[in-house]
């Protein structure tokens, strides 16, 4: 899901790609009812895939908007910023509509479709009319608007951010990141105020958004040279991470004795409203990965890098794998073991779309090349994608 744009050849990291394209497969694992799901779902600690997910492409956002920003002013920012956003918004249209319609058509026959879709079905009419204005998001689909939103709001964030400083712009995504842990979210509304067709997701965009402008600030900072994290010279920092991130591995896997701590815990671990305690165990991963700045090798990375580098379409590409092997596996009543070959063969898909997305994307690179344009004109190309 290229939320962000693209970071030009010259400087990207294949490593952002590569961490992109991990977090993408942990997703596709998570959402197959398999084995896999098990060994995946929240490995590190309290926080999900997603999270990590939309952090990091905020941190991109920051990075590459914010210079954009700073060398082309706000025309060249929001032409760039909704450029992007327009592509998303569409990805998501072109993705739900026609899954929506076949869902409409063969739920009487399909019963995981019929459920995956149970509220769309209950108001067609109405569903499709909210779906253009992201007011109907079923199930898997909630991620999508969830950038889409984000990524229109950024310029702005941006703007707020050079005028009044980051750290106010993150106290007042506090502030509002407040509400729905109180109770008084977007979602909590439409709960008690019901509308035919009328269904936000899972994802508490209230809540969200601290992520998205927490690192957006980090991204943006750091691209600008002024923040600087080293275990050498912030050791302190560096151990109050580690406590943290070893802490929540611990708790996560059943390992910190019950007896130490209250289960009332588990409130503050929420997904949907973002609770604190994922925010600090994301947080505590983040500076770690800072401090030490892991570099795996080159054979490792570039798999992944591939499908980090097509994300918004490999993202796309995961949802219908995912309902169909969720039909198959539920319909055939599969056993553990063929389950487990089923989730493993769709992560599989994810590095074959990936592949198959890179050689056409270099087959148009090559054209481009014979026609006599620039290797901007063939970068401009493959950052559409």
């Amino acid at each position: 899901m290229n939320a962000a744009v693209p970071v030009p050849a010259k400087r990207r990291d294949i490593r952002f790609d590569a961490l992109r394209g991990l977090l993408l497969i942990v997703m596709m694992g998570v959402h197959l009812p398999t084995p896999v799901s098990r060994v995946v779902q929240e490995p590190l600690g309290f926080f999900s895939s997603a999270e990590g997910f939309v952090f990091l492409a905020a941190c991109l956002a920051g990075m590459i908007y914010g210079r954009t920003y700073d060398r082309d002013g706000w025309n060249g920012l929001t032409r760039k910023a909704y450029q992007r956003t327009g592509r998303v918004y569409g990805a998501h249209l072109a993705l739900l509509l026609p899954i929506a319609m076949v869902a409409w058509t063969l739920a009487e026959w399909v019963p995981s479709l019929a459920n995956h879709f149970h509220d769309f079905l209950l108001a067609p009419g109405a569903s499709l009319a909210l779906t253009p204005l992201l007011l109907n998001q079923p199930p898997l689909f909630d991620i999508l608007p969830l950038y889409v939103v984000l990524l229109a709001a950024t310029p702005v964030i941006l703007w707020g951010a050079r005028k009044l400083g980051w750290l106010q712009v993150i106290a007042i995504s506090v502030v509002i990141w407040l509400a729905p842990q109180e109770g008084y979210g977007l979602n909590t509304l439409v709960n008690h105020h019901p509308l035919d067709g009328l269904r936000l997701g899972s994802f508490e965009l209230l809540a969200w958004q601290l992520l998205w402008v927490g690192g957006m600030a980090l991204g943006d900072t750091v691209g600008r040279g002024e923040l600087r994290i080293s275990w050498r010279t912030h050791r302190l920092l560096v151990a109050a991470a580690a406590a943290i991130a070893v802490s929540a591995l611990l708790v996560r896997y059943g390992l910190w004795p019950r007896a130490f701590f209250s289960t009332n815990v588990y409130m503050y671990m929420n997904k949907w409203t973002l609770g604190p305690l994922r925010l600090l165990d994301l947080g505590a991963i983040v500076v770690l990965l800072l401090a030490f700045n892991p570099r795996p090798p080159q054979a490792l990375l570039k798999p992944l890098a591939s499908v980090g580098r097509n994300s918004l379409f490999v993202f796309c590409f995961h949802i219908p794998v995912v309902m169909v092997a969720t039909t198959w596996i539920e319909g055939a009543e599969l056993g553990q073991a063929a389950r487990a070959i089923v989730g493993l063969a769709a992560i599989a898909s994810l590095f074959v779309c990936a592949q198959w997305l890179d050689r056409n994307a270099k087959r148009r690179e090559a054209a481009l090349a014979s026609d006599g344009r620039t290797a901007l004109d063939a970068l401009a190309l493959r950052q559409r994608m």
